[in-house]
């Protein structure tokens, strides 16, 4: 029986056409990770302290220099590394007391919150949508939130998309997913309140993960099977590009709306794709569409310098019409067979746990950059430009030392050195930024490891199960990682401690999970006696393991 891979395997299964089709599909993704790491800037929150009306008034009365009006009216508190600071969500309510000049005995005097507003610090940051509504101190979980509501639309994206591109074909929908991306994001830039911002932001995170997920399969389809590894590792790469020009975009334009404009405007710059991509060919074999199939593989022939496979072609239609599509064992599958039996459960749900943890930490540490010493662009810069030597040596040492080992050693030293950053003093910047990175190393070559392994854990029937579902965990995990970074108000270091617990404890689970390099992938579930008895099966050697 003939395959649709040994076609790509005779006319190059990564050769000049593959490339090309490849860059294509590799633009979109930059403004995918543009927008994924938005809220860094769209929401920063810079310095900020009460308004005092009254406080402006008795300062033009006695004369008082700027330190004097911040003394007599911001009351003053320490932080957690025990220095006197201003707070920033409370004043003194000079409406109840007699001030006759600013060497007035403030002790008694009656604290309220900031119910005149705000005063912001515009050094850095011009406008955010944090400054324009005042998401600040008791406020401050709807930035949160709305970061929350963004991963749902990236939930609802993931669910949604890859049912229209196996309907309607991986091209189709990559175009329109990347308009709609545009319409979206350049609305975003008029958002006229808070919650239209959330609403459209929402819809912005539904686009992004189409994209991204059509991309992915798109350049999964037309390179050669040794090759997918390296096509998915450089769509990962291209998303990280976009991340780290997104602190480009930001450096230069200090205004969210401009920045929200700048990021949807590269969308519009990726539709003439759809006159330079082309359809997966396999997915129109899927469809019976084999014509068209035929006319894309012929130009792919010619462009990579090589004779169309005629004889190869006609095997694999005979093979195609001579095949019969019946789900095996005669059975259907679902979730419920991912949890059948106790060892099976237990190996599921540590690959559940380490997809959604993956997820809590990679975002947690690339959207709170700002919670480090430091500038907030070179901060964030770093933050990107640390995950291309993460996907190399991911790359390289999986094929060396296995699944398992580098990704227990990786969630754990990176685990680890998120941790230590609590016993750094906050003047050793540099040394609580190199451990910051360290981790952001770490998380970021497991979510490169954790899906290739996931996918030769789970036998053939259930693989594509296996990988939604533990997709699902991963955008729950999306959803929660704003709110764990919240904690920075009870003590600064506490996300990252958060954050470290969680991978070590990943890492730690993972022993249970079998190692899978140099093991042929299980392709049947066994029936009665494989997998649902044991584990995963070695289904050449008739073990389970």
């Amino acid at each position: 029986m003939v395959h649709y891979d040994e076609i790509l395997k005779h006319v190059g299964e990564f050769g000049t056409y593959q490339k090309r089709m490849c860059l294509f599909a590799y633009l979109p993704s930059l403004s995918v990770g543009m927008h994924m790491m938005a809220m860094v800037f769209l929401a920063a929150t810079p310095g900020h302290r009460c308004r005092a009306p009254e406080g402006e008034v008795l300062a033009a009365r006695y004369n008082w220099t700027e330190p004097e009006l911040l003394n007599m009216t911001i009351p003053w508190m320490k932080d957690d590394d025990g220095k006197w600071v201003l707070d920033s969500c409370k004043r003194y309510d000079l409406t109840t007391v007699e001030v006759n000049d600013s060497s007035a005995n403030r002790s008694e005097w009656n604290v309220t919150s900031c119910d005149a507003g705000w005063t912001y610090d515009l050094s850095q940051y011009k406008t955010s949508i944090t400054i324009e509504n005042d998401i600040v101190c008791s406020d401050k979980w709807l930035a949160s939130m709305a970061q929350s509501i963004f991963m749902l639309g990236v939930l609802v994206g993931s669910i949604t998309f890859g049912d229209l591109s196996d309907r309607f074909g991986r091209k189709v929908i990559m175009v329109a997913a990347n308009a709609l991306l545009a319409i979206s994001g350049i609305a975003t830039t008029f958002a006229p309140n808070f919650t239209a911002f959330v609403i459209l932001r929402f819809i912005v995170g539904i686009q992004c993960m189409g994209i991204y997920l059509v991309n992915f399969v798109l350049v999964s389809e037309i390179v050669g099977p040794s090759r997918r590894t390296l096509a998915g590792t450089l769509d990962y790469a291209s998303f990280t590009v976009g991340f780290m020009m997104l602190g480009g975009i930001a450096y230069f334009i200090r205004t969210w709306r401009h920045v929200q404009l700048a990021m949807s405007l590269t969308s519009v710059l990726w539709m003439p794709l759809w006159g330079a991509v082309t359809e997966s060919p396999r997915w129109l074999l899927a469809k019976g569409r084999t014509e068209e199939a035929r006319v894309i593989v012929e130009k792919m022939a010619a462009t990579n310098g090589v004779t169309f496979p005629q004889t190869l072609w006609e095997k694999m239609l005979e093979s195609m019409d001579t095949s019969v599509a019946t789900p095996e064992h005669g059975r259907f599958y679902s979730a419920r067979d991912l949890i059948r039996t106790p060892k099976l459960a237990k190996i599921s749900a540590v690959i559940f746990y380490n997809w959604a943890v993956t997820i809590i930490v990679y975002y947690g540490l690339s959207l709170n950059t700002s919670a480090l010493d430091g500038d907030d662009y070179i901060n964030f810069f770093f933050s990107g430009l640390i995950e291309f030597p993460a996907l190399v040596m991911s790359v390289i040492v999986i094929e060396k030392w296995g699944r398992r080992s580098p990704f227990i050693v990786l969630m754990v030293v990176g685990g680890t050195a998120c941790i230590c950053t609590v016993f750094v003093p906050s003047d050793l910047f540099p040394l609580t930024m190199t451990l910051a990175m360290i981790g952001k190393f770490g998380i970021t070559a497991c979510l490169n490891i954790v899906f290739i392994w996931t996918g030769e854990i789970y036998p053939t029937v259930i693989r594509n199960l296996g990988l939604g579902v533990s997709s699902m965990f991963a955008r729950l995990g999306g959803i929660i990682s704003p709110f764990i970074a919240l904690l920075v108000d009870t003590w600064k270091p506490l996300p990252y401690i958060v954050f470290g617990g969680l991978s070590v404890l990943g890492g730690i689970l993972c022993l249970v999970l079998p190692e899978t390099l140099g093991t042929p992938p299980p392709t049947d579930t066994g029936g009665s006696r494989g997998l649902w008895k044991g584990g995963v099966i070695t289904v050449s050697s008739g073990r389970t393991s």
